[in-house]
């Protein structure tokens, strides 16, 4: 452990190589607009827009971090001591395991919740058949029997989306919402020993290694200033308001260029809603659209309004 002390004071600079390249990004590339950016965004900001475009790495990490342990400790466990996998996964608390099942399932989109499902039951198969008995009736119970009463209720659910998104050729989402009820009895009992060791690291490398890239690319387009469309002289300016004083407001236009507005020849300002990416798929399930999250209904939001012209950069109709 000493040769990989190191590596602690590193753990604190990927989120902050996040926000420095969140801000280059923001800046379309150019320094100076960088280092004004720097001095008025708000470190708090920054991490808030982290933590809510990331809440959905914490369940991800602990789950297939959990499952791939215990998967390698039931098919071999002779050699499974020798393994950091398992030894992080046997350190992550059931209670923890828990939260990570509450958190994916309100902040999951619904085409990955059967991917939820699929990960903590064979959590829990994997867990019984270690702690308790690899055969018998608990590992019957919890290793076949509720994985098949699981997959027959995620069908009937999600049966008339699958046909529906069959029928649109989305294959990504018939994968998603059909694959995983039906691989989940065959993760919740062990693999080979020959092969445990490959089938459990190989998966863990590789989710390791795309992690840091997934997670910058969905971070680098998430807003972090808010959308303002200012009425000044005879047009219209829309961008993200850098700084606003007594004298003028500073506001960083789409392009990446940086316009200082006399606060005297602004007449109007609106707030203007962050334009959201087209949905992917327009499949859903009894009214829910797949790419959706329980949490965007259970949370209160703001009834849609008309767009205002000015946040398209059209003056206002005179009346």
């Amino acid at each position: 452990m000493r040769d990989r002390q190191w590596l602690l004071p590193l753990l604190p600079a990927f989120p902050l190589v996040l926000l420095v390249l969140r801000l280059w990004y923001l800046s379309r590339q150019n320094v100076q607009t960088m280092l004004l950016l720097v001095q008025y965004v708000s470190p708090l900001g920054l991490v808030s827009t982290l933590m809510i475009a990331l809440v959905w790495v914490f369940p991800a990490t602990i789950l297939l971090t959990r499952a791939l342990g215990a998967l390698l400790l039931v098919s071999d466990p002779a050699r499974a001591g020798g393994s950091r996998l398992a030894r992080v996964a046997t350190r992550i608390p059931d209670w923890v395991v828990v939260v990570a099942v509450v958190i994916g399932a309100l902040t999951w989109q619904l085409r990955f919740l059967p991917t939820l499902v699929m990960a903590a039951l064979s959590i829990l198969g994997l867990v019984i058949r270690q702690r308790v008995a690899n055969v018998g009736a608990y590992a019957a119970a919890t290793g076949v029997v509720l994985p098949f009463a699981a997959a027959l209720l995620e069908y009937a659910f999600f049966g008339p989306a699958i046909l529906d998104a069959a029928r649109q050729g989305e294959v990504v989402t018939v994968l998603l919402l059909a694959l995983p009820p039906a691989a989940t009895p065959l993760l919740t009992g062990p693999v080979p020993a020959a092969a445990a060791r490959s089938v459990t690291h190989w998966p863990a490398v590789g989710a390791a290694f795309a992690a840091p890239f997934l997670i910058g690319v969905i971070f680098l387009r998430a807003p972090i200033l808010p959308t303002v469309a200012l009425e000044a002289g005879d047009g219209v300016l829309v961008g993200s308001v850098i700084t606003v004083d007594d004298r003028m407001t500073t506001l960083l236009d789409n392009g990446g260029a940086v316009h200082f507005v006399l606060n005297d020849s602004v007449r109007a300002k609106t707030l203007c809603d962050a334009a959201d990416s087209p949905p992917v798929s327009r499949v859903a399930a009894h009214g829910w659209p797949v790419e959706r999250t329980a949490l965007t209904w259970i949370a209160p939001a703001r009834r849609p309004t008309a767009i205002d012209p000015r946040c398209e950069g059209r003056p206002p109709t005179p009346r």
